[in-house]
C-alpha cells in the first residue's frame, strides 16, 4: 500500500527544527563572504548587503527569516528539496558532501562555511526591506502553537467555510500556517474525524478535539526533529517522528484496522474507515 516515492515538503515540525539549528551555530556571526551559484533559488542582491551580521532567525509557518539588520531580512523557502548544510572551519578541509546540490556558500567570521542545498531547485532566498516582508508574510494565517492560537479561535477560523472539506482547511496557509500534509492526516486520525468531512458537518468536541491534536502531534514532532520519509534532512541528520506516525504511508492504524488511501484535492491521503468518522 506504500505509495511511490514522492517529494514532501518540510512542515512546521521541520522548518522549526532547522531553525534552532541555525541559531545555534550561526546566530551573532558574520556573513564576510558568498558565492552565489544559482540565482534562480538564491537572490543575487543578497550579495550586495555583505558583509552582514546574522541578527536573529524565526520561523513563519515553513519559512525561514534571516534579520540581517538595517531593516534588511532573508525570506527562505526550502520546499521540497531544499537543505542547509554547515561546516566548522576543520570539518571544511575533510568534508566534501556539501557540495553536492549547492546553490549558495555563505563564509563566515570564524571561518564555518553555510551552504544552501537544492535539489529539485524549487526553494528560494530572496531578499526584502521590512515593508515587503511584512506583504509577504501577511498572506499567513496564525501559528498553531501560538499561546493566542486557542481552540475558540481555531473553531472560528473554520466556521468561515462551513461546506469546505476538513483536510483541505486544514493545509490552507491563509488559514493555519504550517501544517501540511503528513500533520493534517495525523492530526484528523488521532482526533477520529474522516478527512473528507465538511466541516459543517463535524461537531465542536471533535474540532476541539483536532485542535488539541494539532498541538499536540506538532510539538511532539519538533521534540523528534521532524519527520523524514523522503527527502527531509537537517544539519544535524535525519528526523525521528517517521517512527511514531499513525497513518501516513501506513498499511494498518495503530488499532490494527487496514487504512484506505484517498485522494483529496491532489493529495494522497491516508485514513482508517474505522476510527475516522
Amino acid at each position: 500500500m506504500r505509495e511511490s516515492k514522492s517529494l514532501k515538503m518540510p512542515e512546521l515540525p521541520e522548518v522549526e527544527t532547522i531553525v534552532t539549528q541555525l541559531r545555534s551555530k550561526i546566530l551573532g556571526k558574520t556573513i564576510k563572504s558568498a558565492e552565489i551559484l544559482d540565482k534562480i533559488v538564491v537572490d543575487n542582491k543578497i550579495s550586495g548587503k555583505i558583509p552582514f551580521k546574522i541578527n536573529n532567525i524565526n520561523r513563519r509557518g515553513k519559512s525561514i527569516i534571516f534579520d540581517i539588520g538595517n531593516s534588511n531580512y532573508i525570506l527562505t523557502h526550502l520546499r521540497m528539496t531544499g537543505h542547509f548544510h554547515y561546516l566548522t572551519a576543520q570539518e571544511k578541509t575533510t568534508e566534501s558532501n556539501y557540495q553536492k546540490y549547492c546553490v549558495a556558500k555563505f563564509y563566515l567570521n570564524d571561518n564555518s562555511l553555510l551552504t544552501h542545498n537544492s535539489i529539485r531547485r524549487f526553494g528560494r532566498m530572496t531578499l526584502m526591506n521590512k515593508t515587503q516582508l511584512t506583504k509577504a508574510l501577511s498572506k499567513l494565517g496564525p501559528e498553531p502553537l501560538s499561546p493566542k492560537f486557542t481552540a475558540k479561535e481555531f473553531i472560528q477560523l473554520l466556521s468561515k467555510s462551513p461546506n469546505a472539506i476538513i483536510k483541505n482547511k486544514l493545509l490552507d496557509q491563509s488559514v493555519i500556517a504550517g501544517i501540511g500534509n503528513i500533520y493534517a492526516q495525523e492530526a484528523l486520525y488521532h482526533a477520529g474525524i474522516s478527512p473528507s468531512k465538511k466541516i459543517a458537518a463535524i461537531p465542536e468536541l471533535k474540532l476541539k478535539r483536532l485542535h488539541q491534536e494539532i498541538v499536540k502531534i506538532l510539538t511532539l514532532a519538533i521534540h523528534h526533529n521532524g519527520t523524514t520519509v523522503e527527502n527531509y534532512t537537517n544539519l544535524n541528520g535525519k528526523g525521528g517522528f517517521q517512527d511514531y506516525l499513525a497513518v501516513y504511508q501506513k498499511e494498518y492504524c495503530p488499532k490494527n484496522h487496514l487504512l484506505e488511501k484517498i485522494t483529496i484535492a491532489t493529495r494522497g491521503t491516508y485514513y482508517c474507515p474505522e476510527c475516522q468518522k
